[in-house]
């Protein structure tokens, strides 16, 4: 019987598994899905968060293809989620979340759901790292642990293999009171998020109560933080949600709050032309240089966009967590130093 409980015991079995030499991309788990063409390391040296759940799935006895996608492309398991029906927006216990950086073309990241409550998951991800700084993190030297928010921006959903032995258990309520176990930030939505906003106007600030992690709510628990002799850091963790939840002292008014800071736009440079498979000109020799400095040793110096050259490119769009073209525009350039 192929059970969620078994998935997430592979898993576990992972947990502080580290890249060989860090940042080569070569663990022992791309040893086990096998070699990728073109990729440097012999074929394993390619991303491996996608292949970490085909190998931890295919090892209870799930059947590759038919029980969930075996694939060492996250796009790939989206597409047969989709297909098969299998794709979902509420998580349980053995999905596979997958992180988006906008719509399915930018899904560049997938974790294994170890844990769910009524506010977070847990998560066990290869290809990553042990901290949900920035959202989440896609791209890091190792096999991590972490909790976040199920309101969380860069939650696309949630692919559900086939498991034959899946028991449906309840979330526990959150209460609404305590702590919910898990740091709240910018970009993340929640019944919790809905919950800090009341205590923050509670100390006379006037923010709207949409469940919205937001700049205002941000720049509002930054200056709480300050006023409290807290980190600031603009993020809600125990620390910060404790002093929040014993509200303010009685005999002092609300502090009317500072208006947030206008952050100017800056201006919008005209995007230069994307270079791509089978150019030439200038610029594709200095992006050429540019990867080799970058510690992309398999490259020799010319003046052709190779297919070699393309596989560099999407290995670094995959450590900033760029959607994988293989093309560099303008964030690839940005990433590049070009």
């Amino acid at each position: 019987m192929t059970t969620p409980a078994k998935a997430v015991a592979e898993a576990r079995a992972d947990l502080g598994m580290k890249e060989k030499p860090p940042g080569s991309n070569l663990v022992p788990i791309t040893k086990a899905f096998g070699k990728i063409p073109s990729y440097p390391g012999g074929g394993y040296g390619y991303p491996w968060c996608a292949a970490a759940t085909s190998v931890w799935l295919k090892a209870i006895g799930l059947k590759p293809g038919v029980d969930y996608p075996h694939t060492a492309s996250t796009i790939a398991q989206y597409n047969w989620a989709k297909t098969n029906k299998r794709w979902y927006s509420i998580p349980k216990v053995g999905d596979l979340v997958l992180y988006t950086t906008g719509g399915s073309a930018g899904i560049y990241h997938v974790e294994l759901v170890e844990k769910v409550s009524s506010s977070s998951i847990t998560t066990i991800g290869g290809n990553t790292s042990g901290s949900a700084a920035n959202g989440v993190q896609g791209n890091g030297d190792g096999c991590y642990r972490k909790t976040i928010t199920r309101g969380q921006a860069r939650i696309y959903g949630y692919v559900r293999p086939r498991y034959t032995g899946q028991v449906e258990t309840p979330d526990k309520p959150w209460d609404g009171k305590s702590y919910p176990g898990h740091l709240m930030r910018l970009g993340d939505r929640g019944a919790e998020v809905k919950v800090v906003q009341q205590l923050l106007n509670a100390f006379g600030w006037k923010l709207a109560v949409d469940a919205d992690f937001g700049p205002a709510t941000e720049h509002a628990v930054k200056v709480f933080q300050s006023n409290h002799r807290l980190d600031v850091d603009g993020v809600v963790g125990e620390a910060t949600w404790k002093v929040l939840a014993a509200g303010p002292p009685p005999a002092k008014p609300p502090v009317k709050p500072p208006a947030p800071p206008v952050v100017p736009k800056p201006p919008v440079p005209a995007d230069k032309p994307k270079l791509k498979l089978g150019d030439k000109g200038p610029e594709v020799p200095r992006a050429r240089d540019l990867l080799i400095a970058l510690g992309y040793g398999y490259l020799k110096p010319g003046d052709a966009f190779d297919p070699l050259m393309q596989v560099a490119v999407m290995d670094l769009q995959a450590r900033h967590q760029l959607m994988l073209s293989g093309q560099i525009g303008p964030e690839t350039r940005k990433a590049l130093g070009l």
